[in-house]
């Protein structure tokens, strides 16, 4: 094909040089029936598809007249007469002919085409137009129209966003895309390396230590003991890092809440023009425009910018930034240290005192401004530092105030396997160092009771039922510590009383655990750190709180426990020698706890503390005529067998010390002097030894059960 295409460009200028006049004469007359033609099949709007046929009729003419010249031309060369050949011969009325049918076609199919003789290209047109209106009315995820927003409030620079043929998700990333959030507060706190953050991660989770009924928690039938406290945390919801805090980004919800909001416009205009189509209406050109309008404008006329039909604006962030800056000042608040314990050196024994240290507090008004002149420049990730001051720590040493402010000893029994429970749990207490405002968790402190960790199984009740547990006896633990707390003036924030009535305590003086609930809590609601000292030795378990003084000079606090009510014994469980031997039993009670407080002027105060339910254990006999047994032989082969076996029965009465008394006998509160030591005692001080109260018992309380109604297991 390329062969003929140079030859016939060659031939064409060959045949303009010898025959030009010639073909000049044919282009013409060829021309005049083009135009002709052309006039004909030109319909006015489709302008260029009849010049396209034009030029295509004047193609094919000069393509002719080029033909004619270089047959013209062969005919010169053979003699003939050039001028008479082409006058006379019959070739060119064939080209004319030719011509004029091609351009005669060519209109007819034109004129078919544009609507006068196939009848279906106006039904295909319709149909595609239909099915476009079907799109646009049904596809409301989609923008199908241009519909611009002007993004200019996240930044002077920001070019308008044409929103047709986006979905929802596409236009909330797209205008996502057009900034960077990244604000960042940074703590200039000078002494950024003495500071703690408090552990907000506790406020997270739900503040209830029971679980659900079945879920392996045991001894779960006892008194709940709450007491809310002033938590200064309580309004903070924000999660900072103690050195910086990034803020939220306060521009994506109100992105997506416009977003969301232009698509519910749409998709109203749209629903009101398909109906408006749908009825056939006259004016359907008129209502689409007022639906144009109206669906951009009546609800967004305050947001519509010009040359947009829709303009992004941001939300007032002053309030939101304001609430920030306040929370950011609660949790980063680092009050001075004058003095006051550290940590605890176990080699020694001893706590360690810090040196003074300045405190800081974070100017929240001032910090505000800040980020907002930040946000005000479209400055969305810049790092800002906060406005504060340094409060001064006082340079006298606050070691001398330091003492023993509480303390509690009970009795435990001969069973080295609890004793060594006691012990483990007594020694991961130990040391314990709270600051102000922070609270104590036993079961986060102590850990889980593992075999691994050397604890061993012990009694312990679960279910009503005495059962060996891993490390079974360190309610003992947990119960003396509450008692130490209690008389040291801190509160106590969750307990919970044993399901029945424990013999190293007076009922209502107890406070069981199990992991990983019930759990015991309290806080240091005094203005200065706080350690907890614990041990075991020679079966006695003794914990002390170490402390700056909290009560007022002279007083002290004791906790008496009355019992209120003696429960009937519950119903007897019939069961089989297979599953045990019989046993009596015993009554349940109720017991009323008074805090009872000794000033300094001599008078005495006894207030209502708490109240503690305590259950029976049921009876266990065998159906009538399966053997010969009474209540009282039961028990004394279950004692005998407890022992033989050498079990992890509960102390004794005589070996937990004199039965109940009727008679109290408060004794004052441990005191000690300034100059105390925060050395570990190797026994009891005669400061201290007033208060190792084994049992405890008020006025005219009712006596115990006898020895050989006690049951002898138990946590």
């Amino acid at each position: 094909m390329r062969d003929d295409f140079e030859y016939s460009e060659k031939s064409r200028g060959q045949s303009r040089a010898r025959g030009q006049s010639h073909a000049r004469g044919a282009a013409s007359r060829s021309g005049h029936s083009s135009t002709g033609s052309h006039s004909s099949g030109y319909t006015g709007p489709r302008s260029s598809g009849s010049h396209s046929s034009y030029a295509g009729g004047s193609r094919s003419t000069a393509g002719t007249g080029s033909r004619t010249g270089r047959s013209t031309g062969r005919a010169g060369r053979r003699g003939s007469d050039y001028g008479r050949r082409s006058q006379d011969g019959p070739n060119m009325k064939l080209v004319l002919g030719a011509v004029l049918a091609f351009l005669i076609v060519g209109g007819g199919l034109v004129f078919a085409v544009r609507g006068g003789f196939v009848g279906g290209s106006h039904e295909s047109s319709a149909a595609a137009e239909e099915t476009t209106q079907n799109v646009l009315y049904t596809d409301t995820d989609t923008i199908h129209k241009d519909i611009t927003l002007d993004l200019r409030a996240i930044s002077p620079d920001a070019q308008s966003l044409n929103l047709n043929g986006m979905n929802r998700e596409a236009v909330k990333q797209a205008i996502h895309g057009a900034y960077s959030w990244n604000l960042v507060v940074k703590n200039a706190n000078p002494s950024i390396d003495s500071f703690k953050m408090p552990d907000l991660s506790v406020y997270d989770e739900v503040k209830e230590t029971e679980t659900s009924s079945g879920s392996g928690e045991s001894d779960n039938d006892g008194s709940v003991q709450k007491v809310a406290v002033d938590n200064p945390y309580a309004s903070v919801t924000i999660r900072p890092e103690a050195k910086s805090f990034t803020i939220p980004d306060l521009i994506g919800e109100q992105v997506d809440a416009q977003v969301d909001q232009i698509f519910t416009e749409y998709a109203a205009a749209i629903a009101e023009e398909s109906a408006t189509a749908s009825a056939g209406s006259e004016t359907s050109g008129e209502a689409e425009e007022s639906t144009d309008s109206s669906g951009a404008e009546s609800e967004t006329e305050s947001t519509t910018g010009a040359g947009s039909d829709y303009t992004l604006t941001l939300p007032d962030m002053s309030a939101q930034i304001s609430d920030y800056m306040k929370q950011l000042a609660i949790v980063w608040k680092m009050s001075p240290k004058n003095g006051d314990i550290t940590s605890y050196d176990k080699e020694s024994g001893e706590f360690v005192f810090g040196g003074s240290v300045a405190g800081y507090a974070v100017n929240a008004e001032a910090t505000a401004q800040k980020v907002m002149a930040s946000i005000g420049q479209h400055v969305y990730d810049a790092t800002i530092e906060c406005e504060g001051e340094k409060i001064s720590a006082s340079d006298s040493s606050i070691k001398d105030l330091y003492g023993t402010i509480g303390s509690f000893t009970t009795k435990t029994t001969s069973n080295a396997t609890r004793n060594k429970n006691v012990k483990l749990a007594a020694a991961a207490i130990n040391g314990t160092v709270l600051q102000p405002g922070e609270e104590f968790s036993f079961n986060k402190t102590v850990g889980q009771r593992t075999e691994a960790k050397g604890y061993g199984a012990a009694g312990a009740y679960n279910n009503g039922e005495v059962v060996q547990e891993i490390g079974g006896g360190v309610c003992q633990v947990s119960s003396t510590l509450y008692n130490a707390v209690f008389r040291s003036g801190l509160t106590t924030t969750y307990r919970r009383s044993h399901t029945f009535a424990p013999t190293y305590v007076t009922p209502g003086a107890d406070a069981t655990v199990s992991y990983p609930g019930p759990d015991y809590q309290f806080i240091n609601n005094s203005d200065h750190a706080i350690g907890i000292r614990a041990w075991y030795e020679d079966q006695t378990c003794t914990v002390q709180i170490y402390g700056v003084r909290v009560l007022p000079k002279g007083e002290s606090w004791e906790l008496v426990c009355e019992k209120t009510t003696d429960l009937p014994v519950p119903a007897p469980k019939i069961i089989t020698p297979e599953e045990g031997a019989e046993s009596a039993g015993s009554a349940g009670s109720e017991w009323q706890a008074y805090k009872v407080i000794h000033k300094a002027d001599g008078t005495t105060e006894k207030v209502k503390d708490h109240t503690a339910h305590y259950s029976g254990h049921t009876p266990k006999q065998y159906a009538p005529g399966t053997t010969e047994s009474t209540a009282e032989s039961s028990i004394a082969e279950s004692g005998e067998s407890t022992a033989e076996s050498g079990s992890t029965a509960e102390s004794t009465v005589a070996e937990n010390g004199p039965k109940p008394s009727t008679e109290t006998k408060p004794s004052p509160a441990p005191e000690t002097s300034p100059a105390e030591t925060a050395k570990k005692p190797e026994a009891p001080t005669p400061e201290t030894s007033a208060s190792n109260h084994e049992v405890i018992e008020a006025p005219g309380a009712q006596e115990g059960p006898d020895d050989d109604e006690i049951i002898q297991d138990g946590p």
